[in-house]
């Protein structure tokens, strides 16, 4: 399993190859890793279930049950011709385009009963394919640094395999802690970062009770009331055993 230093480590790279190239790098980040993170995980889901259907039914699901399986058994959709390696096997002059139809698809294609396009302006937060703003028929993005961020990241398994589920959360959070450490030592950034130090030691110093809620005025990004699941799911087996309640301004 990649451990949260590793993961650090491929972050910092990537984020090596985009200085100087674009103005918010965390951004380009979290969206290519997202990207990653449903295609890697996609076919995993499926391998997942047939075992699961082993188990429970002593024997490998039929043709059609395994057609269900491939279809139903998936957090999120993905539409044909838009998983990762579409996207990696393209070619250096269509890696903009071709990103950029992918992340969109991704986002039209998952709706909630309701009718919400819940990855809509999650998933698709870059404009993978926006022209150079100089007026030279470009791209915002070279082609050859998007397509060298891409091979980079195709070595990664970010599948259940090679990760834990908290791996966005982590990644979220080491970009933002790199983001206040390079804003002058974190002097404006510090409303946006806690250290995990300082959320660890409040968590365990107020050490949540089954049945308790635990409520952040202030959350951010959610770290103290992820911090204090992990804690309910080492304590009492289940992070279930107690409630979580957010709002945040900025």
């Amino acid at each position: 399993m990649i451990t949260k230093q590793a993961l650090g480590n491929i972050l910092f790279g990537m984020a090596d190859i985009l200085r100087d190239k674009v103005e918010d790098y965390k951004s380009y980040i979290l969206s290519l890793l997202f990207f990653k993170r449903l295609s890697d995980n996609y076919q995993w889901e499926i391998e997942n279930a047939k075992n699961n259907f082993k188990i429970d039914y002593v024997r490998g699901p039929s043709p059609r049950e395994l057609e269900v399986i491939t279809k139903k058994k998936h957090d999120f959709l993905i539409p044909e011709g838009h998983f990762w390696e579409d996207v990696w096997l393209a070619s250096i002059d269509k890696k903009n385009e071709k990103l950029d139809e992918a992340v969109n698809a991704i986002a039209d294609q998952n709706v909630d009963k309701n009718g919400k396009y819940f990855l809509k302006g999650i998933i698709n937060t870059v404009r993978w394919n926006e022209p150079a703003p100089d007026g030279s028929g470009g791209k915002k993005l070279d082609p050859e640094v998007l397509t060298n961020l891409i091979n980079y990241l195709s070595a990664v398994d970010l599948s259940n395999n090679n990760v834990t589920v908290d791996v966005l959360g982590d990644a979220y959070e080491y970009l933002i802690k790199r983001f206040a450490d390079e804003n002058k030592g974190g002097t404006m950034a510090g409303q946006f970062y806690t250290p995990q130090e300082v959320v660890d030691i409040i968590v365990r110093y107020l050490k949540p009770q089954k049945g308790e809620t635990v409520y952040d005025p202030t959350c951010g990004s959610g770290g103290f009331l992820l911090n204090a699941a992990k804690y309910a799911r080492s304590s009492y087996e289940t992070q279930k055993s107690i409630r979580l309640f957010g709002q945040e301004l900025v």
